[in-house]
């Protein structure tokens, strides 16, 4: 207190500092401290706040953030901050330029909204000497540190991280924020007159309260990789552009600043477009495509008319508008993400009106937001057909079914220059995706197309299906020999009679799309067409035989030369749908959800780690080699390579008996020890035949046959080495419902057979001939917004935090349906603890 004598000792080394106040003048509410000279003694400051800023979330960086405005970038370091009920106290040495500004405001700053707010000042409380604690002295220590540590962040290496630089525990009695200009100023000195500055190849100043950033000029006229501002206060982006004007990098980083909220943005920072090549995560020149008119230039509780069941009769007002709608569909609990959100919306579009293309979708505040305009008819047909409403039909997740209503508001917002057309869109993304040199279209997933980032483009729509080909046709005409159509969701292809200006297309890819019949495509028959896609429809699920499906398709499209990859000249009859099956509801089990899972799994040695989750404590594993190695093969080598697999062989045949006998593993730790100690191998899938012998539900036999390569020859020996081979599978299908959507099965492997043998010369001639999609290389396509939407669904249908989502999803290298998988196996196994769960 005031008046009495103190000895602050900070318990770091230095000398302590003894209050004995000297003078015991205090001065309020002036303009002048008179003929006193504060020099270089401490001082002490009382923030008379009188409780009123409880409502702030942090009142001290209040305080402080108005008493840097009020001193005007003096330099300011408050000691030994003292928070209390009413008041607020501190020791500050070395500032009369400090002092004199707030003298000149009548010691007093405002916070917040204009509250005025008091300040105490008693000059000379303690002598000053150079042992004692000094701000400077702390910050060149904990920066020489960090220079020493530097950090890789998103593949950048050499980065100076700053982040919330205050909260550092070595300014526990010390207020350092880079808040006040001067503190940055003196920390941007200190940096560049390190010697270990040149290794510097960006900066991480997120969370540090910065308004303004003049002083990194300081740092300027250097090529950094990264400048990230994000979570600051900066709002002037005249200030921003002086203060940046010499400084380079390649990537901004500006989320949550005023700035990047305000409805001039980007466009208000354009002077830096030759400073900085991506701001926000995107290319400077394509920052635009980001506006959205939703996040500011409209207000949708009051902009425009609602309609809704009550007021329905008033739609018609609004018949010729050319006005932005929007729609708004409430999910309070987002249930739905965007993508199965419109899968189930455009089930109730009408694909003989008008085409409806959804813009600037967003999930907000419990509702799904997005705008359409120029579609009136669809409007009135989901107003008057179906009510406002969206039925949702049962499925496992949601065992019963729901409706969902929702409303509109009409006439949001006028047509403007910089808003997006979709059907100007639509070209550019279809003209985007031609390879000349292929003379490929490549419309695969053409919503993930840059140029339709603000617009829905669903292909289960036949219009909008047919306006796509249409522009296709028109553009590329007899340029243009392959389209790939394939993951669009399509159901059906009409009016394909339009691709007849593509006088040279022999070949069209609708793998992995929604068509459940061949009747659904038949309007390619008129065309030319030599080779077609079909694999990983629901339409493949109809024919148990490979023969039947080819003989239905070759029917349809009597000049085909190849289905599915596959030569029907060289091999009539044959298709990768070779799925014999007793019941065809066991399709599954010989796809994604058991075999070609597990097969792939097993292929390399860090991932066949995984497959202990098939295998129980009763589980049964047996292995035979019955390979024979043809004379002109023999040598050290190879007979090294095979007997990977003869080791853990058991042949009945043998005199060994007890041999025999060891070799049947019982038990997943017993099984797993053999497996890993199999070489590594890849799978011709195109060779497979699987055959389901047995299937009720609970429990299924299935035989697969096929090649594999060894992938671990000797280092002298580098020649392919093929093998046949057959697994039968006994597997058991238990505890349904599993995981939160309740979809899950959980399958067990209760007796496998595996038995290596030689492969047929035919075999060996066709060995990898077909090349299937690589999984791996699609995930390394996934841009940074793909990874954090797959993290947001994964949130969405686990429950988990943050950390423990983006742990699951890296182990199953982003693939959504193996993180699920993985997942359920943790949460089986109760590995994963309460405290994960948000």
């Amino acid at each position: 207190m005031p008046g009495q004598r103190r000895v602050l000792d900070f318990g770091d080394g230095t000398e302590p500092i003894l209050l004995d106040y000297p003078d015991t003048r205090i001065f309020s509410n002036c303009s002048s401290y008179g003929d006193r000279v504060p020099g270089l003694s401490w001082n002490e400051f009382t923030v008379h706040h009188r409780g009123q800023l409880e409502y702030q979330c942090n009142p001290q960086q209040a305080i402080m953030e108005a008493i840097y405005e009020a001193v005007d970038g003096a330099e300011f370091y408050p000691v030994h901050y003292q928070r209390g009920p009413r008041e607020d106290t501190f020791l500050a040495r070395n500032c009369k330029q400090a002092i004199d500004n707030l003298f000149k405001l009548s010691l007093a700053i405002s916070v917040g909204k204009g509250a005025s707010i008091p300040i105490k000042v008693q000059l000379a409380v303690a002598e000053s000497n150079m042992r004692q604690i000094s701000p400077h002295f702390l910050i060149a220590s904990v920066l020489d540190n960090l220079l020493k540590r530097l950090e890789q962040q998103n593949g950048v290496d050499g980065l100076l991280n700053l982040d919330n630089f205050g909260a550092r525990p070595e300014f526990r009695n010390v207020v350092v924020s880079l808040a006040n200009p001067a503190i940055l100023m003196n920390v941007c000195q200190v940096i560049r007159n390190d010697p270990a500055c040149g290794r510097v190849n960006g900066f991480i100043m997120t969370n540090n309260h910065i308004r303004e950033v003049r002083y990194l000029n300081l740092l300027s006229n250097v090529d950094y990789a990264l400048l990230d501002l994000s979570g600051n206060k900066i709002r002037s982006a005249e200030r921003l552009c002086r203060d940046l004007a010499q400084f380079r990098a390649r990537e901004l980083l500006l989320n949550r600043n005023p700035i990047a909220k305000s409805n001039k943005f980007p466009g208000n920072i354009k002077a830096l477009e030759n400073n900085f090549q991506m701001v926000n995560g995107l290319p400077f020149n394509k920052l635009h495509k980001a506006y959205s008119p939703l996040d500011g230039e409209i207000d949708l509780y009051v902009d425009g008319t609602r309609i809704d069941e009550v007021n329905a009769f008033q739609l018609p007002e609004f018949e010729h508008s050319q006005h932005w709608h929007a729609f708004l569909v409430p999910d309070p609990h987002h249930e739905f993400q965007q993508e199965s959100f419109f899968n189930m919306f455009f089930i109730y579009v009408d694909p003989n009106l008008s085409e409806f293309y959804p813009c600037y979708y967003r999930y907000d505040r419990g509702e799904h937001i997005f705008l359409v305009r120029n579609c009136y008819d669809q409007i009135a047909n989901l107003v008057n057909n179906f009510k406002l409403q969206m039925e949702i039909p049962a499925m496992p997740m949601f065992p019963e079914k729901r409706s969902f209503g929702y409303y509109l508001r009409m006439n949001v917002s006028t047509f403007k220059k910089q808003h997006v057309v979709p059907e100007e869109c639509l070209i550019k993304a279809v003209e985007r995706r031609y390879a000349a040199q292929n003379r490929l279209l490549d419309l695969e997933q053409l919503q993930a197309s840059e140029s339709l980032r603000n617009v829905v483009v669903h292909l289960s729509s036949p219009k909008i299906l047919t306006n796509v080909l249409s522009v296709a046709s028109k553009q590329f005409m007899t340029n243009c020999s392959e389209i790939r159509l394939c993951n669009n969701k399509i159901l059906t292809v009409q009016k394909a009679h339009i691709l007849r200006r593509m006088g040279n297309l022999r070949a069209v890819d609708l793998s992995h799309n929604w068509l459940h019949e061949l009747s659904a495509i038949e309007s390619l028959s008129e065309l030319p067409l030599k080779s077609l896609v079909l694999y990983g429809n629901p339409l493949c699920r109809n024919y148990c035989l490979p023969s039947e499906y080819v003989r239905a398709v070759t029917q349809m499209f009597p000049q085909l030369t190849t289905l599915d990859g596959v030569d029907l000249q060289t091999n009539p009859g044959q298709a990768p749908q070779k799925d014999f099956l007793c019941d065809i509801a066991a399709y599954e089990l010989v796809g994604d959800v058991f075999l070609k899972d597990y097969l792939r799994e097993f292929e390399g040695q860090d991932e066949r780690a995984n497959l202990h989750k098939y295998y129980t404590d009763d589980s049964l594993f047996t292995m035979t080699s019955t390979y024979k190695m043809p004379s002109h093969y023999i040598n050290g080598h190879l007979v090294r390579r095979i007997s990977k697999y003869s080791t853990h062989a058991r042949n009945l045949l043998k005199s060994d008996i007890s041999r025999a006998a060891n070799g049947v593993h019982v038990g997943k730790e017993e099984i797993m020890v053999v497996l890993m100690q199999l070489p590594k191998v890849t799978h011709d899938f195109h060779s497979l035949q699987t055959d389901v012998m047995y299937y009720d539900g609970k429990s299924a036999v299935i035989n697969v046959t096929g090649l594999l390569r060894d992938e671990q020859p000797d280092s002298r020996d580098k020649s392919d080495f093929f093998l046949a081979f057959s697994r039968q599978f006994v597997i058991k299908i238990d505890d349904e419902g599993q995981g939160i959507s309740k979809g899950a099965r959980r399958i067990r492997i209760t007796n496998e057979r595996f038995n290596i043998m030689n492969p047929s010369q035919k075999m060996i001639r066709s060995a990898f001939k077909v090349n299937y999609p690589d999984h791996t290389a699609e995930k390394e396509k996934d841009s940074v917004d793909t990874k954090d939407y797959k993290l947001l669904i994964f949130q969405e249908i686990t429950g988990l935090i943050s950390p423990w989502c983006t742990s699951i999803v890296e182990q199953a290298d982003w693939d959504l349906e193996r993180a699920l998988k993985l997942f359920i196996q943790k949460n089986a196994a109760n590995e994963i603890p309460d405290q994960a769960i948000a």
